[in-house]
Formats: C-alpha cells, sequence, structure tokens
C-alpha cells in the first residue's frame, strides 16, 4: 500500500536541532493532524516536539501485511518497566513477543506509556462533541494500509506527563518536555509507523496550544550512542548520559549498564555476577567507576571563608593533602549533597559530591557575601580500588601510598599518567580513590585490572556496591537524605562543627541536634526476607508506625538480611524489636532488631587499618 505521504527531506526547517546523522525521510506533523510512515529495519526514527509541551502519540506494526501491532503489555511485561529507557530494558515488543523499535535516545523522561490516544469519546464526554482525536487522526492515515479503525488506539505517548497518585488514581499536567526535545528509536524490522500531534485544546496535555510534532528517519548503518536526557536545574543546560574514561573499557566486560547520575555505569559484570564481585571486595580487592561523582575547584583568597559558611565541617583543622567528609547545607538544615573537601592550599580547594547544582550554591553564598572566589567544575574521571589487598596492589606502583593514612591524599604518577590518590572509599573497606583527567582513563584501568589479576582483584559494579554500602551504613541521596533531611536525622550529626562560629543552617540545626523528629538505625530482619525503600517501621505489635525503610539488602558476610531505617528516637535503643510492614505493612511484618547504622564492622576499624 501506498499513500500520499509526502517527504520533506529537502525542506530547511530553522525550528529544530541539527540531524543527527544522514536523513533519509522527514516530515512535519501539522498540528492536531497524524502521519503514517514506513521505516525499515536499522533506520532510525527521531520524533522532534518543535515548540515543547506537545504530546505526540506513536503507533508501529511489524509482521506480514502490518498485522503485528505494538503491545503494552507485552512490553511491560518483558521489560518490567512501565515507561521504556535508554539501555538493556529499552526494547517495545509487538503482540507477537517480537520486538520492533528500541529506544535509544531520550532528552525529555518525562511520558506515558500505552494509555490510549486521545479519543472522540473523551471530548464528547468533556462536553466537545466532533472535536477532532488522535484515534480518529490516526484511522484516516492507517486506512490505506488495511489496518481496521479503532475508537481508541493503544499508543505509546510522547511528551505526556502523567503520573499515578498512593491512591491509584491517573493524573496529568503540562508536559515537561521543552523546544527540540526528542526520543529516537531503532526499527528492529520493517515497520509502518504513525505519530501525532495531538488535537487536545481543552486540557494541559500540549499547553492547551497544539503545536507541531516533527518526524526524521535516519539511515541504516548508523551508531547513535544510548543517551537519556537530565534537566536538574532549570537554568542549567540539557545533559545527556555520557560514557566516563572507563566506559569503553567496561563495554568489553558487560553489556548491563544503566543510566546513574548522568553516566552509563555497570551494574553487573558477565560471567562473575554481583556475588562474585562482592566476596573480591570484602576478600581480596575490587575495582569500580565512581565518576559519576561532581568534582569543583574551590579558589580564591575567600575559598577557606566560603567553605567554612557553606560545609557543615571546621575546616580549618583541615590541613594539606587531607579531606575532610561532611554535607552542605541549606537553611532550615536540610542536607544539599554530602560529599569531600580536599585542601591544596589556603586559597584552593576541591570539593567532590553528587550534584551538578552544588557549583550553583556555592557562587550564590559567595556573591551574596561578597566573597573574591571562583567554583569551576573540573574534569576529572576515578577509580575506586577498594578490599584488604588494595594498599599491596597500589603500593607496588606508587611507593608512596604505604605511608598514606586515613582521609589524606597524594599526587603521584602510575607509570607516566598523573593521579590524585585519597584514601577514601564508599564500601567500609581499606581502598583508595583515583582521579585522573579523562584522556588517561582507558590505560589506567588496564593497568589497575592486570597488577590486580594475580591477587584475584574484580571489577564491581552498583549492585554489590550497593550492598557494601549498606553494610557499612554509607548514605546514599535520595534514600538517607535530601534536602529536609538534616544531619541529625541521616545519623551524621558528628560531622557537624557546632562550634563553628557561623555556617549556613546553625540555628536551625541548634534547635533540631536535641530532639531530631527521627534517628538514622540499623537494622537485622529475621528471615532472609529483604526489606525495601520506603516500607514503615512499626512498634512491635502495635498498629503505628515509628519510622520507615531507607536502604535494605542481604549481607552475605552476616548472612543476614539488613536495612537502614530513619525512626523516632524513643524507638532508637539499640536492641528495641520492632516490626517491618511488608506488602501493606498489614498483612505481613517482619520482626527487626535495631542495631548500629553500620551492620558491618561499625568501629571502621578495617577501614583505619
Amino acid at each position: 500500500m501506498t499513500t500520499a505521504l509526502t517527504s520533506l527531506k529537502t525542506a530547511p526547517f530553522t525550528d529544530l536541532p541539527p540531524p543527527l546523522g544522514e536523513v533519509v525521510a522527514e516530515y512535519r506533523i501539522a498540528p492536531g493532524k497524524a502521519i503514517a510512515y514506513p521505516v525499515t529495519a536499522g533506520q532510525y526514527v527521531q520524533i522532534i516536539d518543535v515548540a515543547g509541551s506537545q504530546c505526540s502519540d506513536f503507533l508501529a506494526f511489524g509482521g506480514e501485511s502490518y498485522g503485528d501491532p505494538l503491545d503494552a503489555t507485552v512490553t511491560r511485561t518483558l521489560t518490567g518497566l512501565a515507561v521504556p529507557r535508554a539501555g538493556l530494558p529499552s526494547k517495545l515488543f509487538s503482540q507477537a513477543m517480537q520486538p520492533l523499535t528500541e529506544l535509544v535516545q531520550d532528552t525529555c523522561g518525562y511520558h506515558d506509556s500505552f494509555l490510549l490516544a486521545c479519543t472522540a469519546r473523551y471530548y464528547e464526554d468533556a462536553g466537545y462533541p466532533g472535536h477532532p482525536s488522535c484515534s480518529d487522526n490516526f484511522n484516516r492515515v492507517l486506512a490505506p494500509y488495511g489496518i481496521a479503525p479503532r475508537p481508541g488506539w493503544p499508543a505509546l505517548n510522547f511528551f505526556y506527563n502523567t503520573s499515578v497518585d498512593g491512591h491509584g488514581t491517573i493524573g496529568f499536567e503540562e508536559p515537561l518536555s521543552r523546544p527540540g526535545d526528542y526520543v529516537l528509536l531503532l526499527a528492529h524490522q520493517d515497520l509502518l509507523c504513525a505519530s501525532s500531534s495531538c488535537p487536545d485544546d481543552i486540557d494541559p496535555v500540549n499547553g492547551w496550544h497544539p503545536t507541531p510534532i516533527h518526524v526524521r528517519v535516519y539511515a541504516a548503518g548508523q551508531t547513535f550512542a544510548r543517551a537519556m536526557g537530565r534537566r536538574v536545574a532549570v537554568d542549567l543546560p540539557l545533559r545527556m548520559t555520557q560514557d566516563s574514561a572507563f566506559t569503553p573499557s567496561i563495554r568489553q566486560l558487560s553489556d548491563d549498564l544503566a543510566e546513574y547520575n548522568g553516566f552509563w555505569v555497570p551494574q553487573t559484570f558477565a560471567h562473575q555476577g554481583d556475588q562474585a564481585e562482592y566476596w573480591a571486595l570484602r576478600q581480596r580487592a575490587a575495582l569500580m567507576d565512581l565518576s559519576a561523582l561532581r568534582k569543583f575547584e574551590v579558589q580564591g583568597a575567600d575559598a577557606l571563608a566560603l567553605l567554612q559558611y557553606a560545609f557543615s565541617r571546621n575546616l580549618e583543622k583541615v590541613v594539606v593533602g587531607q579531606g575532610a567528609y561532611g554535607c552542605l547545607l541549606n537553611s532550615h538544615g536540610g542536607i544539599v549533597d554530602d560529599g569531600i573537601v580536599f585542601c591544596f592550599g589556603p586559597c584552593r580547594y576541591r570539593y567532590v559530591g553528587n550534584c551538578d547544582t552544588d557549583a550553583a550554591w556555592l557562587r550564590q553564598i559567595a556573591q551574596a557575601n561578597g566573597w573574591s572566589v571562583t567554583v569551576e567544575t573540573v574534569d576529572l574521571h576515578n577509580l575506586a580500588l577498594q578490599g584488604p589487598r588494595s594498599r599491596d596492589l597500589l603500593t607496588a606502583l606508587v611507593p608512596e601510598v604505604e605511608a598514606l593514612g586515613y582521609f589524606r591524599f597524594l599526587e603521584s604518577h602510575i607509570q607516566t599518567i598523573p593521579v590524585l590518590i585519597s584514601r577514601t572509599g564508599y564500601t567500609g573497606e581499606l581502598g583508595y580513590e583515583l582521579f585522573v583527567p579523562p584522556q588517561h582513563g582507558a590505560a589506567l584501568w588496564e593497568i589497575l585490572l592486570q597488577a590486580g589479576e594475580p591477587a584475584g582483584l574484580l571489577p564491581l559494579g552498583m549492585k554489590a556496591l550497593d550492598r557494601a554500602r549498606i553494610e557499612a551504613g554509607l548514605l546514599a541521596m535520595g534514600y538517607e537524605f535530601d534536602d529536609l533531611t538534616s544531619p541529625y536525622q541521616a545519623g551524621i550529626g558528628w560531622a557537624v562543627a557546632m562550634k563553628k562560629p557561623d555556617f549556613i543552617g546553625k540555628a536551625a540545626l541548634a534547635a533540631i541536634r536535641p530532639h531530631p523528629p527521627r534517628v538514622a538505625v540499623g537494622l537485622v530482619l529475621e528471615g532472609p526476607e529483604v526489606a525495601a525503600h520506603g516500607q514503615p517501621v512499626f512498634a512491635a505489635a502495635e498498629r503505628w508506625r515509628v519510622g520507615q525503610i531507607t536502604s535494605a539488602t542481604f549481607s552475605p558476610v552476616l548472612n543476614a538480611s539488613i536495612a537502614m531505617a530513619q525512626v523516632v528516637p524513643e524507638f532508637a535503643e539499640l536492641g528495641t524489636v520492632v516490626e517491618v510492614g511488608m506488602l501493606d505493612g498489614l498483612k505481613r511484618r517482619v520482626r527487626a532488631t535495631v542495631g548500629t547504622l553500620a551492620a558491618f564492622d561499625p568501629s571502621k576499624s578495617r577501614v583505619r587499618v
């Protein structure tokens, strides 16, 4: 079947991002309309929101005579996700359980998947009989291909913005897509695709104003990096997921990578698994990529004044070559971020944290106080070499490491590679972090893997790392803390230097300190069942909640299910028996005993050895 669809391949468009590669067809969908278009196996489809906030429904048909359509139930069952994402769980499947397309790039990240495209009935029920709908538009453009009409088409809804609340109610707001946002799909077989520009002008689906959608089809045989777009602040540019300096080497050992904080990171490594990686860390040595950390150079005459005011620790006591763990604070005592400050001199420090927004926050404070200081991102990627044999491995390459103390750092070379080595980590083991310019990353990875092979070193992914950090009682942003959580609730009150003359949030923290609303504890559960973030903690045999789980895992070294939790102070005493609410917290509860936040090596003897 053919249609009158005309390619706009040669037409100039000044309202679009530049093409990603070789374009073989290009279509402009007028506001409130739809098109159907063929795509061959291996080609890529880019669906672009021209003006922002415009919903675009997507259909795909494969198989003989296009009789095998995209199917929501199959896709969600096989991927275990409600919304596709770039990476391994990105494929969209048909009713015959065959992959039709695959999500490669996505600059928006906020979509609904597989609700109906808007229907005539929706508008009739809302009091607009006869209003155009995406489903009716699809019926018209699909009819020439022999595809029977439907009153409502199940669709992949791009640039939409729906949510499901705690009561199961589906709601929606104005889309979060901005001008030029797009999704890029790879066709796994010859397909008939259909895309719409939603005609809805009666609610926030497109800001009450339909605008165009643009479709580009790219030639097969090209390679496009997998990436998700992240916008962490209104004044920061879009950041696409990137490889670290070590990712090309890691891809040779694993295809199980996931997006984390703007980087692709390995979850596990092939032919190992997270159990083997975990035991390598606890018994020998492990190597992991922590480049997703953000590094900021803080320099100037008032560098110390800025950090003394913004950071929880007293940096006057930190000497050159030393680092200090603590947190950036806000005015109500909440944790903006946690991280480490390294001292290079009285006018030069480096802050290593988690957030792109940390720099903007520090600049804002400096400007408000008239301080002479610059805060700039420094382009360093970093590996962590951790485990009981890490010192021996690294000392063989850099002899000065033998005498390097806890939370101290040095600058040296490994062969000809310049590195900063700090005796820090995120595992609860003796270990080091190595910061390196990106151009030397691949070489450093290979040197360390080869040096560690005789000792049984293994590369380690995020699954094993998360297990180790929970055992060690170490915090994760979004789990143990956010900007409403004080250090006294998160379990790092010891990192607040209340004797400093002044710092952000001091007055609020002085009020919170005597009796925080919750305090951080460790739990050891009875039995092997693993709790989950957000699950309630109850007083034993009582109806009322006394806290909630922040992180949980099964600890192989302790042979026990453990958790980190935040509970009201009255139930924080060591040995207190509580109950973790599984399911709805009513049908089943698991008894647990309150212990130290770090279930494994609470005295930190292993990291200090």
